[in-house]
């Protein structure tokens, strides 16, 4: 799964689908390194995943259940979903940890290896998913929100695709939601000022639907997603 991030004051991100939010410190080195708060930050792949996709299959359930995704899944399932992720050229999992506690991850993937449910819509539109990288869920333990944390694993993944060479653009989508939905909190607000902080754009003419289970329900239902696309020709140094 794999749908938009969330902004700081409240972390979480879409299932089926995957994301990306606000701004912050940078990590020293790409693959692994301090953060300011002493946080560190890792790139999971290879026998690191293994020691740790539990662990981080919980966080995703934990954050994944709240307002807007309320996503019910399995353990079993994530972690399958994870090490597939893991497995694929161009996958990428970013870990956040205080201490030896893993507080925050990021997921993504290049979109012609993403779900046909997000990739064409993109195709659609005329969009060559090869030069498109898809953030997936960003997610942060409550107790770790406004630190920008978040926002430090987007910009380290950011550098890492930059770098890469073969991507265009990266995009997110993000589950939309009724105003009057019976589980949004009262102090929810959408995070679209953070994204456009961050670079990114709102496509209007690009959008789709995913499918998932809600908590507390007995059948998938279909999600509605818009999606939000950053140009990385005018980013990340170049």
């Amino acid at each position: 799964m794999s749908a938009g991030a969330l902004p700081e004051g409240g972390f979480a991100a879409a299932l089926p689908a995957r994301p990306v939010p606000p701004h912050g410190p940078r990590l020293q080195g790409d693959d692994g390194g301090d953060i300011k708060g002493g946080i560190r930050v890792e790139r999971l792949t290879g026998a690191a995943l293994a020691d740790r996709v539990e662990e981080l299959a919980v966080l995703r359930l934990a954050v994944l259940g709240e307002f807007p995704y309320l996503y019910s899944g399995s353990a079993a399932y994530e972690e399958r979903y994870l090490s597939d992720l893991a497995g694929l050229p161009g996958g990428l999992i970013l870990a956040a940890f205080e201490r030896n506690r893993m507080v925050a991850a990021v997921t993504g993937a290049p979109l012609d290896q993403e779900l046909d449910a997000l990739r064409d819509p993109f195709t659609h539109a005329g969009c060559d998913p090869r030069s498109i990288f898809y953030f997936g869920e960003v997610v942060v333990l409550p107790c770790h929100r406004g630190r920008g944390i978040g926002t430090a694993l987007l910009e380290i993944g950011e550098s890492h695709i930059h770098e890469t060479g073969r991507f265009a653009s990266i995009a997110f989508g993000e589950i939309v939601r009724s105003i009057d939905h019976p589980r949004r909190p009262n102090a929810y607000r959408t995070p679209d000022a953070a994204w456009r902080r961050l670079g990114y754009r709102l496509e209007p003419e690009i959008g789709g639907t995913l499918s998932w289970c809600d908590a507390c329900d007995r059948e998938e239902t279909a999600k509605p997603l818009r999606f939000w696309v950053k140009s990385l020709a005018t980013s990340i140094g170049a």
